[in-house]
């Protein structure tokens, strides 16, 4: 049972504190979860069983709300549940259209494997929302192939983010994620591979680490997943044509490019900032001005500070 510090605290053991976190985390994107969401991504491994006696614990203190099956903090309305399932209804009709976008990604040169991520890897989509893109490189082309495809949609797509958001590229030979926390491991965990599953496996283990935040989510999903090896627009010796010390020159003149760009562009960043959300090395570049990451992760230390965990 949960016992009561004050008329405003609740102390909770490690297995209360895990999933009243969860649902505090996706209460953040204004998310309700089902039983099934909790169960895989609370923090500690537990039955399904004993998280419904934990959810009901948490509902007699009126810490949680539930509706139809499900789950959110209890100071929000219901009419959440029918946001989310519009925003699902909305991801289920532009199914095609994403995975029509990704495959197209796929085959620009220097792209090595492509996954959906952001809202999109939940299956939501909201009527304003972006379609992100995750993307692995070859080896020391991270710079040359984000430049290819930011001069597509610039050119092309007029610059529209709709369908053609990419923002994050590494390099297949720098696959694991520094920055380790909830919101990175479910980013992580929930990506939805469109292409090369044995690189993007790769990927998954080298970031291992997540498991100590999602012990219970053990598999991706597969639906957009195509194991053909997609044609590439331009033919495969261009590719082998840059690999020599020209093509890892091109490579810095991009990195160069973009980084005095955004240098210029964000001037109030400091350096911890900058690397964090605009990180602009070899074989990585991450454009998230915004700062969601940190935003995100201060907000849910709001929401806990009305729990403590027991030791």
């Amino acid at each position: 049972m949960l016992t009561q510090i004050d008329t405003d605290t609740f102390c909770l053991n490690e297995e209360q504190y895990a999933v009243y976190s969860c649902i505090c985390y996706f209460d953040i994107f204004d998310h309700p979860v089902k039983l099934a969401e909790i169960v895989e991504f609370n923090g500690k491994l537990t039955t399904e069983s004993k998280l419904k006696d934990i959810l009901d614990d948490l509902l007699r203190r009126d810490l949680i709300g539930h509706y139809e099956g499900f789950y959110f903090l209890n100071q929000k309305t219901e009419s959440l549940i029918k946001k989310r399932n519009r925003a699902e209804q909305r991801f289920r009709k532009k199914v095609n259209t994403i995975k029509w976008f990704g495959r197209f990604i796929s085959k620009f040169p220097f792209v090595a494997s492509v996954a959906v991520s952001g809202s999109c890897s939940k299956e939501l989509l909201e009527d304003d929302g972006d379609v992100d893109y995750f993307i692995i490189t070859s080896a020391k082309r991270v710079w040359l192939c984000r430049t290819l495809l930011i001069a597509f949609k610039k050119i092309f797509l007029f610059n529209s983010k709709k369908y053609f958001c990419v923002n994050y590229f590494i390099g297949e030979d720098h696959l694991e994620i520094p920055d380790k926390n909830t919101f990175v491991a479910t980013e992580i965990a929930t990506l939805l591979p469109l292409s090369n599953k044995v690189l993007f496996e790769k990927f998954l283990d080298a970031n291992a680490w997540t498991k100590e935040f999602l012990p219970n989510k053990i598999q991706y999903k597969t639906f957009f997943l195509k194991d053909i090896k997609p044609a590439k627009f331009i033919p495969p010796f261009f590719d082998i044509l840059l690999r020599n010390p020209f093509g890892d020159w091109l490579d810095k003149f991009c990195f160069r490019l973009t980084l005095n760009n955004w240098q210029k562009k964000f001037p109030d960043f400091d350096q911890d900032d900058f690397d964090l959300n605009l990180r602009s090395k070899k074989a990585v570049s991450k454009h998230h001005p915004r700062g969601f990451q940190q935003k995100v992760l201060l907000e849910l230390d709001k929401k806990l500070a009305k729990v403590k965990q027991m030791a």
